[in-house]
Order: structure tokens, then C-alpha cells, then sequence
């Protein structure tokens, strides 16, 4: 603070001159604290939109099976997109013989699910998808209470497939994620996600 007998000592072009650049470095100040808390807010305005994931089996044109999954999940405004929802849905299947001991162990099987979104501008979005999807072979075609198929060593067959994707939606898009056919048995798996903003 500026004391009285000093100002006297000063010009008054000088006292004038430093009384300004005071007021100039406390209005510098006030914005630098007010740029943080504007850029803080905008960073916690969320939207919840609604995601679909459909996986979808071919055999040739003919569909074998349809399995939708569906959750809600809200996107921030950031620089990177992280996973933040999961969905894990399936049944622990007992193998025989895998122990060390012999003894039977059991393995997952079904579909695992890790999706993340961020907000991006002009109302686009982008979304981290991770999907892993495992099943169990059948021994006869279309016959859906045949036995197992298994390996030599008598242990089942365990297909699975791996799929990690980054892609960028608008409201109410639909789009194609990823498109593999099976090795062994020539069906086709098709993913397509589907993004909707809640109102």
C-alpha cells in the first residue's frame, strides 16, 4: 500500500503512472483466477446418451443369432477418451483336466463389454469400444441341443473374437464396428453400435 508522506514525495504524474499499473495488474489477476473456474465448468457439463451394441451372427445370408446389449453412460468434454462403463454377461463353464492336479477349472464364457465417450464439437462424439465375445461349438449344425464339440485332447472347442474400435457418432447414428468370419465354420459376426442423447 501506497502511504500518504510518499505520495507527497512523488510527482503526480508519477503517482498517477503507479496507481494505474496497480489497477492494470489486479484486473490481470482477477481474469487469470476467473479463466480456471470458466474452464472448470465447461468441463463438468455432462450429457447421458443411451448406447447399443448389437452382435450378429451369419450363416451366409441367413441370420443365426442376434444379441443386443444396451446401458446408459454419461459423456464429458475431454482430450481423451477412457473406458468408463463395463457389461460383463455370460456362464462359467466347467473343463476337465485343466488343473495341475486334474482337477476341472472353469472358463468364461460369453460377452465382455468396455465402452467410454467424449464430447466433441458440433454435437459429435467419440466412442471407445472394446468388446470380447466367446462361445462353445455345437457337434451337429442347427441342432442347439448337440454335444460339444472338443479338441483331441477332449477339451471344448472355445471360439472367441476381440474387437477394440475408436469411431465418431453423431445423435442417433448407427454405424458398422466390425465385420470377421469364423475360421473353422465360415459364420460371419457383424457389430453395430448405436448412439442416442437423452433428453
Amino acid at each position: 500500500m501506497i502511504s500518504a508522506s510518499l505520495c507527497g514525495a512523488w510527482p503526480e504524474t508519477s503517482i498517477g503512472l503507479v496507481c494505474l499499473s496497480a489497477l492494470l495488474l489486479l484486473g490481470q489477476a482477477a481474469r487469470a483466477q476467473d479463466k480456471p473456474k470458466a474452464e472448470e465448468q465447461q468441463k463438468k457439463v455432462i450429457t447421458p446418451v443411451k448406447v447399443q451394441v448389437t452382435l450378429t451372427e451369419y450363416d451366409g445370408e441367413k441370420k443365426v443369432a442376434v444379441l443386443p446389449y444396451s446401458f446408459l453412460m454419461n459423456s464429458e468434454k475431454g482430450y481423451n477418451t477412457n473406458y468408463s462403463n463395463f457389461l460383463r454377461v455370460g456362464v462359467r463353464v466347467p473343463v476337465a483336466g485343466m488343473d495341475k492336479d486334474g482337477k476341472a477349472q472353469y472358463v468364461d464364457i460369453g460377452s465382455n463389454i468396455d465402452c467410454g465417450v467424449t464430447t466433441e464439437e458440433e454435437g459429435h462424439f467419440s466412442m471407445r469400444l472394446n468388446i470380447e465375445r466367446s462361445s462353445l461349438y455345437g457337434a451337429k449344425k442347427d441342432d442347439e441341443k448337440a454335444a460339444i464339440s472338443t479338441a483331441e485332447t477332449g477339451q471344448p472347442l472355445v471360439p472367441t473374437f476381440r474387437s477394440q474400435s475408436l469411431v465418431v457418432l453423431k445423435d442417433g447414428q448407427t454405424t458398422e464396428v466390425m465385420s470377421a468370419a469364423d475360421p473353422l465354420n465360415g459364420h460371419v459376426f457383424r457389430i453395430n453400435v448405436t448412439l442416442v442423447v437423452q433428453k
